[in-house]
């Protein structure tokens, strides 16, 4: 019997976490699957995680911006109430 003829629940009890078919006998897709790991990409890169670094530096450029900003227009203020 193929995988195409089980149930999902069948599928379920036989290939996650604590089914009857050990992890010797699963393919790798099966494998990702049942410890919840992603897919390998074609080009194996980390274009995503790269995205995402670069996202969340642009927002600490942006406070850095302001924060420089801030001291700058306080320095001017202190300066020309002397």
């Amino acid at each position: 019997m193929g995988d195409s003829d089980l149930s999902a629940s069948e599928l379920r009890r036989r290939y996650h976490r604590g089914g009857t078919v050990k992890d010797d006998e699963l393919s790798s897709a099966q494998l990702r699957a049942k410890y919840a790991i992603p897919g390998n990409r074609r080009d194996f890169s980390t274009a995503e995680e790269e995205a995402q670094a670069k996202n969340g530096n642009s927002g600490l450029l942006i406070f850095a911006a302001v924060a420089v900003l801030v001291l700058l227009a306080v320095a001017a203020f202190l300066m020309l109430n002397k």
